[in-house]
């Protein structure tokens, strides 16, 4: 079939083209900075020499001075990283302080009968964040309840996701006789593991999806100009080449939305349909919390039309992987509730490179402060300068498609599926709108608004019902193709780093706009 032969391509296309951003991760912002130190060196290193030869005329104690001084220059000088933000940078020290021996914080416990023994902190990140190039301003401070007057540094995102991505971080360090570690060979490393954990799941999700959009299609031009937008006009793209919860979050909705789809719709009652929609509905959840929604709206939906499979499967499932997220919550926090819920514990003071300093959270800067008006915010989160209609316009067709499902009296899982898809899409955005001032941020330092990347896989569904009603004209279709221009340019205008404001921001930037936060 040609539309299959045509959907091979693309994926070909936008695979290579992720896969090179991800050999070229780096952060480009510091590099002509870094050229510059790297050009004092030999200046300083000459005058130096010229110190030590005054001082002495030991050669071999001249060399082994210089040797060091040389080392620290280089150490001081270099600023490039594959670690593209605060972000992903705390993420990257849970998983090496759980991986690397060296890393883990170890703690003395006094005995009941006076004897000393030593224990290691796991999750927290004290020694790595201490190392340059690695801080980070996602972490918390807390004591441990048997340990008061003793707080310990860790990362503010839920443990699950970094414990399940040290994995191929362990298999690679221990296998390489801890040669390829992130210490010694970062970018190999973290290449490495945003290929496996971001790339073939991002493919795979790809696949799914147009399973999806051949089956809800009806006309050759909607379905590929939906392929099309899929592989290159979302933000998943742009996120591929930096380690969040926002992709794995994508991944597991659109597994859990596939098995559910293949339940309701082909009615396939086989046990792994359900098992899968419950153990990835569950675990998006783990990624990004309000995706509860979505995971007992699944559950509602099968549970009325098969119960004894849903309590048998996909209940269990569910079950499995909060197990998951609690007991690693209880083993990093000595408590049930994930570190961004403890408000006080991101207030805090804390020691790196010898100085004492007080936590970024205590004064942000910036974005960071919040939208102070509610207005504003729902405002520009919506048509703005994050706007989820102005820098993705496609998906205005997602939601013409949605209310095309709803009006259309053919079939009945259709209407529920729309119905469900926008109330949750209303219900999460409200969420989000309703947070106080702190919270309004638009992500903080970021290209778009990520904490609604979950909705592309069902965003992306009904979208092929739009543009097949849109392919009849010679004017629609103009009109959707301007659509799809403007969010493949959106999601590709932060083309080196996602952690970067959006065009439409900058542009406001520039024009001196008074609104914008700086």
């Amino acid at each position: 079939m040609l539309r299959q032969q045509i959907y091979t391509v693309l994926i070909f296309i936008a695979a290579a083209i992720l896969f090179g951003r991800i050999l070229a991760v780096d952060r480009l912002d510091v590099r002509e900075l870094q050229r510059l130190r790297l050009a004092q060196i030999q200046p300083r290193l000459e005058q130096k020499e010229t110190e030590l030869r005054q001082q002495t005329n030991n050669e071999e104690r001249i060399q082994v001075e210089l040797k060091k001084t040389y080392q620290k220059l280089i150490r001081d000088a270099m600023l490039e990283s594959p670690f593209l933000s605060g972000n992903d940078r705390s993420r990257w020290c849970t998983i090496r302080a759980l991986v690397e021996p060296d890393m883990r914080v170890l703690r003395k416990i006094i005995k009941s009968d006076g004897s000393e023994k030593y224990e290691y902190v796991w999750y927290a990140i004290d020694k790595v964040q201490n190392i340059k190039g690695w801080d980070t301003i996602d972490m918390v401070k807390h004591e441990l309840p048997d340990q008061p007057g003793q707080a310990y540094l860790y990362s503010s995102k839920p443990p699950l996701l970094p414990t399940l991505l040290a994995i191929p971080y362990a298999v690679i360090y221990w296998g390489s006789g801890q040669q390829w570690s992130l210490g010694n060979e970062p970018y190999l490393v973290v290449r490495i593991i945003l290929i496996l954990c971001n790339l073939l799941p991002l493919v795979y999700c790809w696949i799914l999806l147009i399973r999806l959009i051949e089956r809800f299609g009806t006309t050759d031009w909607g379905r590929i100009f939906c392929v099309a937008f899929v592989c290159f006009g979302t933000f998943l793209s742009t996120f591929v080449v930096t380690l969040n919860n926002h992709l794995p979050a994508v991944f597991c909705v659109t597994i859990s939305f596939y098995c559910s789809v293949r339940i309701l719709f082909d009615q396939e009652i086989r046990r792994r349909y359900f098992f899968g929609s419950g153990f990835f509905g569950f675990l998006a959840v783990a990624c990004e919390l309000p995706a509860l929604s979505f995971c007992a709206g699944v559950g509602l939906l099968l549970l009325l039309k098969y119960p004894r499979q849903t309590l048998f499967y996909f209940l269990p499932a569910t079950v499995l992987v909060a197990s998951a997220f609690f007991a690693t919550n209880e083993i990093a926090h000595k408590t049930l509730l994930p570190a961004y819920s403890q408000r006080d514990w991101y207030f805090y003071e804390y020691e790196r490179g010898g100085v004492l300093r007080d936590s970024y959270w205590k004064n942000p800067v910036g974005i960071d402060r919040g939208e102070a008006s509610r207005f504003n915010y729902v405002i520009h989160s919506t048509v703005g300068h994050h706007g989820l209609f102005l820098l993705t316009p496609v998906w205005l067709l997602s939601f013409i498609g949605l209310g095309i499902w709803l009006v259309q009296p053919f079939d009945k899982q259709l209407r529920y599926w729309a119905l469900f898809i926008l109330s949750l899409s209303l219900v999460v955005f409200t969420f989000y709108m309703a947070q106080e001032q702190a919270n309004r941020n638009y992500g903080g330092m970021t290209s778009a608004l990520r904490w609604l990347f979950w909705f592309v896989p069902l965003w992306s569904v009904p979208l092929v019902t739009a543009t097949d009603v849109f392919s009849r004209f010679r004017w629609s279709r103009a009109v959707a193709l301007v659509l799809l221009a403007i969010s493949v340019m959106s999601a590709t205008y932060p083309i080196w780093n996602p952690w970067s404001h959006p065009w439409v921001y900058q542009m406001m930037i520039y024009l001196n706009v008074p609104e914008i936060i700086q």
